[in-house]
């Protein structure tokens, strides 16, 4: 099938650009320019202000081949900054944030200028369980015990957050007046109410496109466990969609090429 525009986008979920170990995130970002991706979408990007760790400044330079950049931070103080990051071969306009009531989590909105068409790009990270291993030790509690524990307190403020993000990414779709391609880490399972919510509508591109793949996007999850997504507009087709499965973060990246 012959398309007059075609796009290759990644994301990745970069666990804090490797918990500020800077060789390791220095080769993270060495393996992301070797992906030759269009649109690279990265969550969970941290940086600092001591040199001594990746500063803002050292990630323009390390991935200085994508002239278009979108830097939206959700917190920042004297010492780091953390949020999405998009770099881009294409013009990137109407950049502007999906805010959640949410310590860590937003989404990041802008239009990309696709030769002579527009695409709207909307990259999420959305609400995480936060769970420590405390919450996991419950092996001599009694069941009302559990109940009253912080894992279930954890478990339905985050799903509850979640469930209010999602919703706020369906108005936006549905506000697009140009075609959508969403992507990002969604911190739910193709069965939830999340998903479907946001995808709805949408073509998931490793569905469609990655016959017999396992998709897994977590290094730890169980096999097949997708949390990381690439969704598109149903006048978009998914061509070709590959998980990636390496090991500088606790998930792994997810890249599909897109045409129209």
């Amino acid at each position: 099938q012959d398309f007059s525009h075609t796009l290759k986008a990644l994301t990745y979920n970069t666990h804090a650009l490797c918990m500020g170990n800077k060789k390791q995130a220095q080769q993270m970002l060495a393996y992301l320019n070797k992906q030759d991706a269009d649109i690279i979408c990265l969550q969970e990007v941290r940086v600092y202000k001591d040199a001594q760790r990746m500063t803002l400044n050292q990630l323009r330079q390390a991935m200085s081949q994508y002239p278009y950049t979108y830097y939206d931070f959700k917190r920042y103080n004297s010492r780091r900054q953390f949020g999405n990051v998009v770099f881009s071969r294409y013009p990137l306009t109407n950049k502007n944030t999906i805010r959640y009531e949410s310590q860590s989590n937003i989404s990041s909105q802008c239009d990309v200028l696709v030769d002579d068409d527009t695409i709207r790009l909307i990259v999420n990270h959305l609400e995480s369980y936060g769970l420590v291993k405390e919450d996991l030790q419950f092996d001599t509690l009694s069941m009302a015990e559990i109940k009253n524990s912080s894992l279930v307190q954890k478990l339905h403020d985050a799903g509850q957050l979640r469930h209010q993000q999602a919703r706020a990414v369906k108005r936006s779709i549905r506000q697009s007046p140009h075609p959508v391609v969403v992507v990002g880490d969604f911190n739910a399972i193709p069965l939830s109410y999340v998903y479907w919510k946001v995808k709805f509508g949408l073509r998931d591109c490793f569905l469609e496109s990655s016959f017999g793949q396992l998709g897994n996007t977590i290094k730890k999850g169980p096999l097949g466990i997708r949390i990381d997504y690439i969704l598109c507009s149903r006048k978009m087709t998914p061509i070709k969609c590959e998980v990636d499965r390496v090991r500088y973060s606790d998930h792994f990246t997810v890249c599909a090429t897109i045409g129209w």
